[in-house]
C-alpha cells in the first residue's frame, strides 16, 4: 500500500510541473475481474476551430493505461494488462462564448493492447483500432483560452480477439493553447 501511495504522490507532483494529464481507470467487460483499479497518463494537442475555442480538433498524442493484476492462484500468479493509444477527436463545448461548460469528445485511432502473464516467459500484444468518447466539464482559466477539464471517458481497444479491452476512467487535465493569439 505504501509503495502505491508513493507512486501516486510522485505522479501528482510530476504532473503539476510537466503539465501532465492523469486518469484513474476501471477495466470493464471480458477479464475485468482479474485486474485491479488502473491508472493512466495522457497528453493531447488542442487545435481551436473557432475564435471562442469551444470547438476543437483534438490530437491525443499518447494515452497510456495500466491495470495491475489480481492473484489468480495460490502461487501469486497474476495477469497485468495495459494499452497505449493515439487518437484523433473533435471536442464540442456547449457554450456560446467561452471554453467553460459541458463538453463531449468522440475519438478514433490506433492502439496496442499488452498482456503480461507472470506464468509466461514473455508478454503478448496486439495492434488494432481504438474508439473512445469523453464527456465532462471544462473551466476556462487565464486570458489565453486555457482550461482545466474534468471528464469521464469510455475507451474500447480492439486489437484482435485475444487482445481486446474496455475501460471507463475519470480524467483530470489542463488544456493550454499554443496556437491562440493574445487577446
Amino acid at each position: 500500500m505504501g509503495k502505491h501511495f508513493c507512486l501516486l504522490l510522485l505522479a501528482l507532483t510530476t504532473s503539476f510541473f510537466a503539465n501532465s494529464q492523469l486518469a484513474v481507470l476501471k477495466m470493464i467487460g471480458k477479464n475485468s475481474k482479474q485486474n485491479k483499479l488502473g491508472y493512466g497518463l495522457f497528453g493531447n494537442y488542442d487545435i481551436p476551430l473557432n475564435e471562442a475555442g469551444n470547438k476543437s480538433l483534438m490530437i491525443e498524442l499518447l494515452d497510456i493505461a495500466f491495470f495491475p493484476g489480481k492473484e489468480i492462484d495460490d502461487q501469486g500468479d497474476e495477469i497485468a494488462r495495459g494499452y497505449v493509444s493515439v487518437k484523433l477527436g473533435y471536442r464540442k463545448i456547449f457554450s456560446e462564448e467561452s471554453k467553460t461548460g459541458f463538453f463531449i469528445e468522440p475519438q478514433l485511432g490506433y492502439c496496442r493492447v499488452i498482456f503480461v502473464d507472470s506464468r509466461q516467459p514473455e508478454s503478448t500484444y496486439g495492434d488494432g483500432f481504438a474508439a473512445a468518447i469523453e464527456t465532462g466539464y471544462s473551466i476556462e482559466v487565464g486570458e489565453r483560452g486555457n482550461a482545466v477539464l474534468f471528464g469521464l471517458k469510455y475507451e474500447a481497444d480492439m486489437a484482435g480477439s485475444e487482445h481486446t479491452m474496455q475501460a471507463i476512467g475519470f480524467r483530470v487535465s489542463y488544456s493550454f493553447g499554443w496556437l491562440r493569439r493574445n487577446k
